[in-house]
């Protein structure tokens, strides 16, 4: 009765009809999957969840549990149905709410580090205007003050950005020693929970137990702030001192690191919005990101962070990240060997793809000739004939297009590698490098391009 009151129909008209009849367009492929995968014997769910279509066109979310009975003799399924349209509205408003609060926080946030910016110019134009009491500040101590605001705002838009941030930047990826990482964060922030600590006459320490782990594929310099952020979290909670653990295990295609400190612990009440962006229980001096940074860039590894807490005994951040895949970016070995030998021109101004770039390939045994972007290139080209072209082009995009195009009708089967160039595929080159060079990938991807051209 309540199900028929539900979809609107009379009991005529449901009597004899299939239950995919009820169901909204939108979810039939799903549900006729599970029913038929149900009937061949397969493993599937008794409860789901799906959109029902009443009779006046509405949709009607609802839960279906399915029990396998006999009726009549033969194999037959029960179904109940319970509508959840409440309960899902009950969550949307939850979700709504804990959205608000957590603009509310993040918006107190902003308003309270940008104040304390806005009072210091504040105090420096009323001096500078004579509307204020005359201060002993010179210009250049103003300058200074100003300097540190700057370098303030500046540092809080950087975190909002990499707040805003989905995905890293899958070219500056590398297979990573996690490792290496952890122990550099540790060594990195050695003047908070060493020497500041004991100028607060406290002891800190901070301990790892490092097993071997699998590399893990991104960005080095985000991993490395995830753990730096993580640490100074743990310093953030022993304001009497005590310890921070680090360790490291694998564990079924992923890699887990556990940062544990026996400090005050996280309450109750606070312990769903500790990653909520400006959420800090300091007394303002702390800007309240470094948690919400950390789990941006972990999720954007592909990763998850779970919290333990230990009540009176401290807490336990469990930050899992899948392992790289089994084809790594070529070692310095491999781009070696590709290298060897390979005839390569490089087209470039003075500076460091001139200058560092081809000392390091000529070091990998290339044989590198250089020329600059206005002159000589196009001579070197008609004389020989070059296994890779790599091209510095600090130059309009259409000069770019043209140089391309003619470096491709001398030689149309030889990879071009652009160096900085923004719209450089459109060109028509084989890969786009962008600024700032890592050397060691930089040759990698030489090596790659040179593998997959079949040149070297």
């Amino acid at each position: 009765e309540a199900a028929l009151k539900g979809l609107g129909n009379a009991e005529e008209e449901v009597l004899g009809r299939s239950f995919l009849e009820f169901v909204h367009p939108d979810s039939v492929e799903y549900v006729r999957d599970l029913h038929q995968k149900r009937l061949s014997g397969k493993s599937v769910p008794d409860q789901y969840e799906t959109y029902l279509a009443t009779k006046n066109g509405e949709t009607l979310y609802c839960e279906v549990m399915v029990k396998n009975i006999r009726y009549q003799g033969r194999k037959a399924f029960l179904l109940y149905i319970r509508g959840l349209d409440q309960r899902k509205k009950t969550e949307t408003q939850l979700l709504r709410s804990q959205k608000m609060e957590a603009i509310v926080s993040m918006a107190s946030g902003l308003s309270r580090e940008f104040n304390d910016c806005l009072s210091i110019l504040d105090d420096y134009a009323l001096n500078h205007n004579g509307e204020g009491a005359p201060s002993e500040v010179t210009p250049n101590e103003s300058l200074k003050r100003i300097e540190i605001i700057r370098k303030k705002c500046s540092s809080i838009r950087d975190k909002l950005a990499t707040l805003e941030m989905v995905e890293y930047d899958e070219t500056n990826t590398v297979n990573c020693d996690l490792r290496k990482i952890i122990r550099d964060s540790v060594a990195s922030t050695r003047y908070l929970w060493k020497e500041d600590a004991e100028e607060r006459g406290i002891k800190v320490d901070v301990k790892t137990y490092l097993r071997d782990v699998s590399p893990v594929e991104g960005n080095p310099d985000e991993l490395k702030n995830i753990f730096i952020n993580m640490i100074l979290n743990a310093i953030d909670a022993l304001p009497g001192g005590g310890e921070v653990y680090l360790t490291t295990e694998e564990s079924a295609g992923y890699a887990y690191v556990y940062i544990q400190d026996n400090g005050v612990g996280i309450p109750d009440d606070i312990k769903d919005r500790i990653f909520d962006p400006f959420f800090t229980i300091n007394d303002g001096s702390k800007v309240g990101l470094g948690l919400s940074i950390a789990y941006a860039a972990i999720k954007r590894h592909g990763g998850e962070v779970e919290v333990m807490r230990h009540k009176g005994q401290g807490t336990t951040f469990i930050i899992k990240l899948p392992i790289a895949q089994k084809h790594p970016s070529p070692k310095a070995g491999g781009a070696k060997k590709k290298i060897n030998n390979s005839q390569i021109l490089v087209i470039a101004e003075e500076g460091m793809v001139k200058d560092i770039l081809s000392q390091l390939l000529v070091n990998k045994g290339g044989k590198v000739t250089t020329a600059y972007a206005d002159i000589g290139w196009v001579k070197l080209l008609g004389k020989k004939k070059f296994d890779l072209v790599i091209a510095d082009l600090n130059m309009s995009n259409l000069r770019s297009s043209k140089m391309i195009s003619k470096i491709k009708k001398m030689h149309r089967d030889r990879p071009i590698i652009l160096v900085n160039a923004e719209e450089g595929e459109e060109f028509g080159a084989d890969l786009v490098i962008g600024r700032p060079l890592q050397m060691d990938r930089v040759l990698s991807l030489i090596s790659e391009v040179l593998s997959k051209k079949g040149v070297a």
